[in-house]
């Protein structure tokens, strides 16, 4: 048995299929990179908002986060504001996780999950709950929440990745060893 594998044929054989299996596996990490990276990369990109101004979506988010801890500040976690407070506290906390992971799926979940919160103190806030501090702040802060909160739309996301993966994996030889080697594609949003 030995024998066989001191055959000249048989040694370049086996260094062949190393080299080849060591090749495909670093395309793949390559590729997987590369896709985690274009996830990423849509938190620093500058996009175009409803004004025509530069936007980045990770600032604009992170705008969300200290817009969320001073409507906690304003509305008090006693009383009638204790379940909204709970709420926006959970919001929070979860989109920071998800900016500081650059989780995109995450991100989204976590800024649709700090609206809700947002749109539950409102409610509370409807009903004629007293705030300890004034309204003008309540209704400035919420604005500011409102227009911060919407940079992390389906639309831009999807056409950011639809480039990457038209620019990156639909390029030879990336579109063949993708799919051979089952590197997932970041995902759009439905």
């Amino acid at each position: 048995m030995l024998d066989f594998f001191k055959k000249r044929s048989v040694a370049i054989g086996v260094f062949v299929l190393v080299v080849l299996v060591f090749s495909l596996i670093g395309s793949r990490l390559s590729l997987d990179r590369a896709c985690r990276k274009a996830e990423a990369a849509f938190f620093d990109a500058d996009l175009l908002d409803a004004k025509d101004y530069y936007t980045c979506p990770g600032d604009q988010l992170e705008h969300c986060v200290d817009y969320a801890t001073r409507l906690l500040t304003v509305i008090g976690m006693d009383g009638v504001w204790s379940d909204a407070y709970e709420a926006l506290v959970q919001a929070r906390l979860g989109l920071m996780d998800a900016l500081d992971a650059k989780n995109i799926p995450d991100a989204a979940a976590a800024n649709q999950a700090l609206a809700e919160a947002v749109a539950q103190v409102e409610a509370v806030r409807a009903s004629g709950a007293d705030l300890p501090a004034s309204y003008d702040d309540f209704d400035e802060i919420v604005a500011g929440f409102e227009g911060a909160q919407a940079v992390l739309d389906a639309p831009a996301y999807n056409e950011h990745l639809l480039a990457f993966r038209e620019d990156v994996l639909g390029a030879f030889p990336a579109n063949i060893l993708g799919r051979l080697l089952g590197v997932k594609a970041p995902e759009t949003f439905p």
